[in-house]
């Protein structure tokens, strides 16, 4: 067990200090520092249903995008509520605003999307979901700049708002695990998934890559499974400005979060094989670190044990404690030290603790009858 423990303790703190850490860091802006001539038109493409308590909100937030020449596609995914009333009332003011309703679809939002793509003006696409608003009115210049620079394929960061409460929190803490560890491999040069609220590629991307014909059957993957198979390592760009972000809206309850994770795990089963043997090997490593520490307390190497938790510990607290990473988990920077701080490291570690459990859970979890989103 100890020598486990070790090995699992190594897996981990190379992640963290090679993949994590760095993920968030801001870096070179985005934008071209020399004049250029004006950027190219672009599609924004919003897919709802049933999405009138954010819809305005998040139509209003892309229209007031500081960019000379772009259009609005809100496509309609059979919407029973005042969705479509909301788009209608809002194209009147708006000429960049169109409204397109293709019809029945099929469980999920592929056939939208792809009713979207197939209708979008110009060949630079930028999606986000309808829950979505953009942290800044620059959000459109820093996503599809690096499309302008021989890119096909832009992954965006999308955290979750602040909302008080246990679940909120735990979104937070989920969603931000996730960015580190899907924007720090594509640093590497590995990227594996991507965020449909905020993600954006050449129409010429998703027609090479069949659109989404090869996991047509799939409720999920119109982001990541598109990502997972067709990223050009070196056609990829990350964005990670905050300036960029879109923020989205926490799931309100748990039964609806579960099932929204469970979904997103099923499709994480049909990534490539390579990425699944790295993410399983993460988890394992990360769980075994607790369950093997834990074990190991109770026999002669419990000084060993406990020598490699506070190693990972201080590792996981320092990357958490970076200004980016502070920002994107629904904080802002908190000054170290002190009980304050002593509260903050706590809480990151109970997270840190929960997701092993977690996302065993969500692995079993998926033999159960899929849901329409």
């Amino acid at each position: 067990m100890a020598v486990l423990l070790l090995l699992a303790t190594a897996v981990q703190l190379t992640a963290w200090w090679w993949v994590y850490r760095p993920a968030l860091t801001p870096h070179s802006s985005s934008l071209p520092t020399e004049p250029a001539a004006e950027p190219p038109p672009v599609t924004v493409i919003v897919c709802f249903h049933n999405e009138a308590t954010h819809l305005e909100a998040t139509l209003r937030g892309i229209l007031s995008q500081d960019y000379p020449h772009f259009e609005l596609l809100a496509v309609d995914d059979n919407s029973a509520d005042a969705s479509v009333a909301i788009v209608r009332y809002l194209q009147d003011r708006h000429p960049q605003l169109r409204l397109l309703q293709p019809g029945p679809t099929r469980p999920g939002k592929k056939d939208a999307l792809t009713a979207g793509i197939q209708a979008a003006r110009h060949p630079l696409l930028l999606l986000t979901d309808a829950d979505c608003a953009p942290a800044s009115e620059h959000w459109l210049r820093h996503m599809v700049a690096p499309l302008t620079h021989g890119n096909q394929l832009v992954l965006g960061c999308s955290p979750y708002r602040y909302r008080p409460g246990a679940l909120a929190w735990w979104q937070r803490f989920e969603a931000t695990q996730t960015a580190l560890q899907y924007q720090g491999f594509a640093r590497m040069a590995h990227p594996y998934m991507g965020v449909g609220r905020n993600l954006a590629y050449h129409r010429s991307f998703f027609t090479a890559a069949g659109g989404f014909a090869a996991h047509a059957h799939h409720l999920g993957g119109d982001d990541d499974l598109l990502v997972n198979a067709h990223a050009v390592p070196s056609l990829t760009a990350r964005i990670t400005n905050p300036a960029a972000w879109t923020y989205s809206e926490p799931t309100r309850n748990w039964w609806a979060y579960l099932r929204q994770k469970v979904r997103h795990q099923s499709v994480g089963m049909h990534y490539r094989s390579r990425h699944q043997l790295v993410l399983a090997l993460l988890a394992l490593s990360h769980g075994g670190s607790y369950l093997l520490g834990a074990l190991l307390l109770f026999t002669p190497y419990w000084p060993l044990a406990v020598v490699l938790y506070l190693l990972r510990a201080c590792t996981v607290v320092s990357v958490y404690r970076q200004p980016s990473v502070q920002q994107f988990a629904g904080g802002a920077p908190i000054a170290i030290g002190g009980a304050a701080s002593f509260g903050v490291g706590a809480r990151i570690l109970l997270g840190d603790m929960l997701l092993a459990p977690f996302y065993l859970f969500a692995l079993l979890a998926t033999a159960l009858p899929p849901r329409r989103w």
